[in-house]
């Protein structure tokens, strides 16, 4: 296990090569892990459902996914500001010998470009004199098809894993098909169109078709969101006759190195395949 600074630099430099955009991909990846190892071992392991980008970068690799945000949904807990920071100060106070501390800077309530309300916590995360800013998103309330499961999230430097829960592929991927339908032409977060790409690209996990189309349409129905297929059809439309859209698909392409190479109509070949799994699509 790492203790000191200087082990982490050199894992990082020896990873990033020179690289300093993906050696401070790493630093938040590694503080990341700190904090998902804590929560594995808190009373709360159970309650915190991990999701989103995360998620994503731990299926697919590093290589092909990063994150700056950690994604949960909590079960069984009240989504309060006081109740949320009350929880992550009990998994941050939990003593690993990695030298790592987490202090909380701030707790808001977010609702980001008509995003489903949620509570984010803003952590900086210290090792010696290495610190490392870091935002945990807490969401509730969401439909989980059929249930979260049991995840070993596996380590950068050590070979071993840690037990979390988090969601399966088939709700992690009926939720980013939800926000191509309601959002439409309106959407600005490509990374949900490269994310449905690459999950589907790298068959890093095995997709259960008959699970997926229900998970779509829980949560559609739990969004208030229409699932009708001529609509999405006209939607998807849309999207590729968009010139905005391309142009923020070649901006993200440039700013993320593992989507410079991938043309905008390809990645919505992948998401009208992903509609007809799910039989919306005609």
């Amino acid at each position: 296990m790492i203790r000191t600074a200087q082990q982490l630099k050199g894992k990082i430099r020896n990873l990033s090569m020179g690289d300093s955009a993906k050696a401070q991909m790493l630093m938040r990846t590694y503080a990341t892990e700190r904090f998902l190892e804590r929560l594995s071992l808190s009373p709360y392991r159970e309650n915190l459902i991990l999701k989103g980008g995360t998620l994503v970068a731990a299926l697919v690799g590093l290589e092909a996914r990063s994150t700056m945000d950690v994604d949960t949904t909590i079960k069984s807990l009240p989504l309060t500001k006081e109740d949320i920071r009350a929880v992550v100060d009990e998994i941050c106070a939990i003593s690993l010998d990695d030298g790592m501390a987490f202090e909380i800077e701030k707790v808001e309530t977010i609702m980001d470009d008509d995003e489903y309300p949620g509570i984010r916590v803003y952590l900086q995360a210290t090792l010696e004199r290495i610190r490392i800013p870091m935002k945990l998103d807490f969401s509730t309330d969401e439909a989980i098809t059929p249930s979260e499961l049991r995840f070993e999230y596996r380590l950068m430097f050590e070979n071993r894993s840690v037990a979390i829960m988090a969601y399966n592929a088939e709700t992690l991927i009926a939720e980013k098909l939800e926000t191509v339908v309601a959002r439409g032409v309106a959407n600005t977060r490509m990374r949900d169109f490269y994310d449905l790409f690459v999950l589907e690209k790298t068959k890093s996990v095995p997709i259960d078709e008959a699970v997926l189309r229900q998970a779509f349409v829980n949560t559609c129905g739990k969004r208030g969101t229409s699932v009708a297929g001529d609509r999405i059809d006209v939607i998807v439309r849309e999207i590729r006759s968009s010139r905005e859209m391309s142009s923020l698909w070649q901006a993200y392409g440039a700013r993320f190195s593992y989507a410079s190479c991938l043309s905008w109509p390809a990645v919505l070949d992948v998401i009208e395949g992903f509609f007809g799994k799910v039989k919306v699509c005609s």
